[in-house]
């Protein structure tokens, strides 16, 4: 599940010119489609600023199958095919550092509490269409989330967006109640890209939610058990606990990075400091710095 899941990619088109008999002007002919690939290490897996906690507790921490993906070192992966036509396909995995699979199965079996057992993969697979109108860009797309080792986690997402300069508002809906979100979710990010001198890039990115307050596996009812919780207590998955009840919305994190190749070689170096805020129940995340090295094809 994101900090941010991407890494940086270069964008490969190779143009061609042509003369003919009738024009002296010469024209450019048809870019081809480019195809780009990447390996990442990054110090630790954080999704969308959840660095503490996905639940009402704080913080149950990594070892009790919650955030962040993965509080220790991560590899990760993907590849982008774009066509000049607007057309883009991806796909993006990393280590996970506990199991979907047992924090899935113990919606039903409330006995499973190991939760490093079975690791999981995330895989994504995104597609969608970019356009531009005037001074403005937009884009429309859809991404899968396929787990290997993940039970009640995979699950599909619009994603829709538009960019001015170089800013970029998109929005993320999900379509599916899973262990991790609720059918209606929706991630709102405003990024903001700029080179600075020396090769470096700044990123930023500010995160906001808006939440379904109830889903079958997160809200204020088991719906397992088909009861409610008690006062003062959530459902998180695997049964009512403690802590703050849901919320509709709320900040979600301030990430500021730069990022900066190193010579030739095909690697980049990057560094991000997260400013946690809120997770679905108000619980208050803490903030974090996480370092990236990257390889593309």
């Amino acid at each position: 599940m994101s900090f941010c899941r991407r890494s940086t990619l270069a964008l490969a088109v190779s143009i061609a010119l042509s003369s003919t008999a009738a024009m002296a002007e010469e024209a450019p002919a048809p870019v081809a489609p480019s195809l780009t690939a990447h390996v990442d290490l990054v110090s630790r897996y954080v999704l969308r600023g959840i660095t503490s906690t996905y639940g009402p507790a704080a913080p149950l921490g990594n070892a009790g199958a919650d955030a962040p993906e993965s509080d220790r070192p991560a590899l990760q992966w993907g590849a982008d095919w774009s066509h000049p036509d607007g057309w883009y396909l991806g796909y993006f995995g990393s280590t996970i550092n506990y199991s979907y699979q047992q924090l899935g199965d113990s919606y039903a079996n409330r006995a499973i509490s190991d939760f490093q057992k079975k690791k999981s993969i995330e895989n994504d697979l995104y597609g969608g269409y970019s356009g531009k109108a005037g001074d403005i860009g937009y884009t429309a797309g859809l991404t899968a989330y396929v787990y290997l080792n993940g039970s009640h986690a995979n699950a599909l997402e619009t994603k829709l967006g538009a960019t001015i300069g170089d800013f970029t508002l998109t929005a993320q809906t999900l379509l599916q109640d899973v262990v991790w979100g609720n059918k209606g979710d929706t991630y709102w990010a405003l990024n903001y890209a700029h080179p600075l001198p020396y090769e470096l890039t700044l990123t930023t990115s500010l995160g906001y939610y808006t939440y379904s307050k109830q889903g079958r596996y997160l809200g204020s009812t088991d719906t397992a058990a088909g009861t409610r919780c008690a006062a003062g207590e959530s459902f998180f998955t695997n049964g009512c606990l403690a802590g703050g009840q849901p919320s509709s919305g709320g900040f979600r994190h301030l990430i500021v990075g730069v990022t900066q190749p190193i010579g030739q070689t095909g690697l980049t170096w990057g560094l991000q400091g997260i400013l946690g805020g809120d997770n679905r129940f108000g619980v208050k995340q803490k903030n974090q710095l996480i370092a990236t090295l990257s390889y593309a094809m």
